[in-house]
């Protein structure tokens, strides 16, 4: 294969001085906002809570666009110093038949569990650049597009960010969720690396737009040939999100550190209300009512943190003649991510205490058992309701104990 030259590698949105005049205006004006709030504390003596507050705030622009700078650097000195060679190297091992330049794996990154911090306040996080402009030329080239066999596209980079994307999201998730069971964890795993999620983001980042793609992935076909199904797109575009995200992890050294970050608070938005219902369910309950016996009495037992809520709500205002029950409310519906799992509603019930079929709380789920769970979870978390049941539940057993005293007294004067 002939030695092509550097600029048809290069993508008409490589890095440019105009991509660094837009990057470097968002610093300034992420900095003149934070400079405007804080001079409204000039006169203030000393550091609060409400100045680290702002501090923290504005920080989240700040420094994304500050690591923007940083990168754009960073992919101008490779543009212009080594690109050329990098390509030459690759055009002449294809050529050659020699064995292709050994793949860098990059070091190991700490994946941590979301938290609502993490969910963006607004908009998308900043996509991150792919530093080789080979690996991007590849990324965001079809194979429809290239002319020989040894011309490079997005397949083969396709197919590692598809492991990367695998491995990453499985990770979160088993930190964020750790009471969910493996099949819910898959289910929340497809959302976030199917077709339709992925090739949204392909659209929503503009990367489609980069894209070289034959003319029948054209909005409006190729004039006189055929056109691409709408599931088809939706593959290219997917893959096309997948082959970036390997060519930026592979193109870096500290690739997999910037691009895992991305993901975590990209994904954040697809799994917002899981997330924020997780940090919900988190402890709060368990210090709320596990530490207390059924009289309100403190415990010095510990609590266990993996209580079930259905346990934990049996403990609280379970007693002698009360019953709680489980049942469906309504039909099963469809789920409304995938438009194909079933999605049940359960309520919990409870009789007792002069209450007859008194609901509790609701809770939905993919399965019966977790939307039980869901349910009970829902009725601690309605203390009001939950503190008059514990107060008649004290009453019924106050009332035993008199009637057991007395029983016992008229036996021993018999």
């Amino acid at each position: 294969m002939s030695k092509r030259p550097f600029l048809e590698f290069i993508s008409k949105d490589a890095t440019s001085v105009s991509q660094i005049l837009d990057h470097a205006e968002g610093l300034l004006e992420a900095a003149k906002a934070l400079k405007k709030e804080l001079e409204t504390f000039r006169d203030t003596p000393e550091l609060n809570d409400q100045i680290i507050s702002v501090l923290k705030r504005h920080n989240k622009k700040i420094l994304p666009a500050a690591e923007l700078l940083t990168q754009d650097e960073t992919s101008a000195i490779g543009q212009y110093e080594s690109g050329s060679q990098k390509i030459q190297k690759l055009s002449d091992s294809k050529s050659s038949g020699d064995a292709p330049p050994a793949l860098l794996i990059p070091p190991p990154v700490s994946l941590t569990k979301w938290t609502p911090d993490d969910i963006p306040s607004s908009g998308l996080p900043p996509l991150p650049p792919v530093l080789d402009p080979v690996l991007e030329q590849a990324a965001l080239t079809h194979s429809g597009m290239t002319t020989k066999p040894t011309d490079m596209s997005y397949e083969r980079l396709e197919w590692i960010g598809d492991a990367y994307l695998y491995l990453i999201s499985t990770s979160f998730i088993y930190q964020t969720f750790t009471n969910l069971g493996a099949g819910r964890c898959s289910q929340l795993r497809e959302r976030l690396i199917r077709n339709e999620t992925l090739s949204n983001y392909t659209v929503q980042y503009g990367i489609n737009k980069r894209t070289r793609f034959p003319a029948e992935f054209d909005l409006h076909g190729r004039i006189g040939g055929s056109q691409a199904s709408q599931n088809a797109k939706k593959k290219v575009l997917g893959d096309v999100f997948e082959s970036y995200v390997a060519a930026a992890i592979l193109g870096d050294p500290e690739g997999l550190g910037r691009v895992s970050p991305w993901l975590k608070s990209l994904w954040s938005i697809t799994l917002a209300q899981e997330i924020r219902a997780e940090s919900r369910a988190q402890p709060s309950l368990l210090h709320d009512y596990s530490n207390k016996d059924g009289n309100g009495d403190n415990n010095q037992k510990p609590a266990k943190q993996d209580l079930n809520p259905k346990v934990l709500l049996s403990q609280v205002i379970g007693a002698k003649g009360v019953k709680i029950s489980y049942n469906d409310v309504g039909e099963p519906k469809k789920d409304k991510h995938t438009g194909k799992l079933p999605w049940y509603t359960v309520g919990v019930f409870f009789d007792g205490f002069g209450e007859r079929n008194l609901q509790l709380g609701l809770g939905s789920a993919f399965s019966k058992k977790e939307a039980g769970a869901n349910a009970a979870r829902a009725a601690l978390e309605n203390k009001s309701l939950i503190k008059r049941l514990q107060k008649k539940k004290e009453e019924s057993l106050k009332s035993a104990q008199l009637a057991e005293s007395a029983q016992q007294e008229y036996d021993n004067w018999s």
